[in-house]
């Protein structure tokens, strides 16, 4: 062989190796580059749920702050609904009947103790009989002064008013609201 079949063989093994290793190369840089536009749209694509994630977080703390303006407002409300049932007040006046007269401001809870017996054994001894028959209360006495009969038809008697009219049901059956005025009188009665 001559050197000039050496060459032009090696010239075609070069040849050939350049263009398999410019195929191969090719083939390389196309895979880089798709990893690269791969890498930039995922990379976009991150940006885009961080930016997702950033508004998320942000109407999660306006959510927590609300939720806690709203807690604060509900919190007040209760406390101004509890203020509201503390506040229920009404006047026991305790008219003896001999000039001594007590005067009592009664705190008392709306639905749980607004009766007038609750009310009137919160501030005076009270003594009384229970008939079932009835489902109250019959008052004998507060704080030492009884009931007493002065013959057949009449009698010193506990009675009361509520607003300044006489009930027309027992002590017990009577419900108190905030600002009622109840005044107990001994007084005089006559039924016959």
């Amino acid at each position: 062989m001559s050197s000039l079949s050496v060459y032009r063989v090696l010239a075609a093994v070069l040849l050939v190796w350049a263009v398999i290793s410019t195929v191969f190369l090719g083939y390389y840089f196309n895979l880089y580059v798709d990893v690269e536009r791969s890498k930039a749209s995922l990379s976009s694509r991150i940006s885009e749920f961080q930016g997702v994630l950033d508004n998320l977080k942000n109407e999660l703390r306006n959510l927590s702050n609300q939720l806690e303006l709203y807690n604060r407002s509900y919190m007040d409300t209760i406390s101004r609904l509890k203020s509201l049932l503390e506040r229920s007040v009404a006047i026991l006046v305790i008219d003896y009947g001999n000039g001594t007269i007590e005067h009592h401001k009664v705190y008392f809870v709306e639905g749980v103790n607004n009766t007038v017996f609750n009310l009137t054994i919160s501030v005076a001894v009270v003594n009384y009989t229970y008939y079932a028959s009835y489902g109250d209360y019959f008052i004998n006495g507060i704080n030492g002064v009884y009931n007493r009969n002065v013959n057949s038809t009449s009698g010193y008697y506990w009675m009361f008013y509520v607003n300044f009219r006489l009930s027309d049901k027992g002590a017990f059956q009577t419900k108190v609201y905030d600002g009622d005025v109840i005044i107990w009188n001994y007084t005089y009665v006559s039924w016959g």
